[in-house]
C-alpha cells in the first residue's frame, strides 16, 4: 500500500506557473505540514520516499520526525517540469507566449512549455516509480505534488489525461493505492490531515508477510 500525501501550501504561488520551482511553503503550510504530521503518529509506514523540492522535503521531514522513518529522496515524482514558464506570472506566459499559450489549452495532455515537459513525460517517469516499488514489504508513504497525484490517478483508473485538471488534491492530504498482482486499486482519495488520519490509513492496509 502506497499513501502519496502531497506537500503544504506554498509561499508566492498564487497566479503563477508553479513546476519544478524551487518555492518553500508559506507559513500556513508549515502549520498544515505539522498537523498532518501529528496525524499520522499512529502509523508506521515501512518507508518515507520524497520528491527533493523543497516544499515536499520539509513536509516529508516533519512526518520523518513523527514516525521515525528514514527519507528516500525520489526524483521520479517531482512536479512536472515547466521549462522557461516554471514560475512566470501566467498573465505574463499569456504576453510572452500568445500562440504557445493557445496550443496549451487545445491540447493540455500533449502540450510542453520550452524546455519542459508534457504529461505524457511525466506519467512515464511516475509509471517507473510505481513499478519498482515493494508492495509487499509494508505500507509505504511519498509526499509528492499535485500533478504528480493526478497522473497516478490517471494511470490506475484510466480516464482521459486530458480530464487531468478535473482532480484536485488538497495540500497536505492523503491518497492511498494498492496493488495486486498486475492491477493498481484506488483504496482512499484526498483525506484530510485531522486526528483519525493515522487509525483510518492502518484500517486500509492489507495483511503483510
Amino acid at each position: 500500500m502506497i499513501v502519496f500525501i502531497r506537500h503544504g501550501e506554498i509561499k508566492d504561488a498564487k497566479g503563477r506557473a508553479v513546476g519544478q520551482i524551487d518555492l518553500p511553503l508559506s507559513r500556513n503550510g508549515l502549520e498544515q505540514a505539522a498537523q498532518l504530521a501529528e496525524s499520522l503518529g499512529s502509523f508506521q509506514p515501512r518507508r518515507i520516499y520524497c520528491s527533493p523540492l523543497s516544499r515536499t522535503m520539509q513536509t516529508a521531514s516533519l512526518i520523518e520526525q513523527q514516525c521515525g522513518t528514514g527519507l528516500i529522496s525520489a526524483p521520479e515524482i517531482k512536479e512536472i517540469n515547466l521549462g522557461e514558464w516554471d514560475g512566470l506570472d501566467f498573465t505574463e506566459i499569456k504576453r510572452l507566449y500568445p500562440q504557445d499559450y493557445k496550443r496549451r489549452g487545445e491540447n493540455i495532455a500533449g502540450f510542453r512549455s520550452p524546455g519542459g515537459e508534457n504529461f505524457t513525460d511525466l506519467k512515464e517517469r511516475v509509471g517507473s516509480f510505481l513499478e519498482q516499488l515493494n508492495y509487499g514489504e509494508g505500507p509505504i508513504i511519498a509526499v509528492t505534488h499535485a500533478g504528480v497525484i493526478r497522473t497516478v490517478l490517471h494511470i490506475i483508473l484510466g480516464f482521459p489525461l486530458i480530464n487531468i485538471f478535473r482532480i484536485k488534491p488538497d495540500y497536505c492530504h492523503a491518497t492511498v493505492i494498492d496493488k495486486k498482482g498486475d492491477k493498481y486499486f484506488l483504496k482512499a482519495y484526498n483525506l484530510p490531515p485531522n486526528q483519525g488520519l493515522g487509525s483510518h490509513l492502518t484500517q486500509l492496509m492489507p495483511d503483510y508477510d
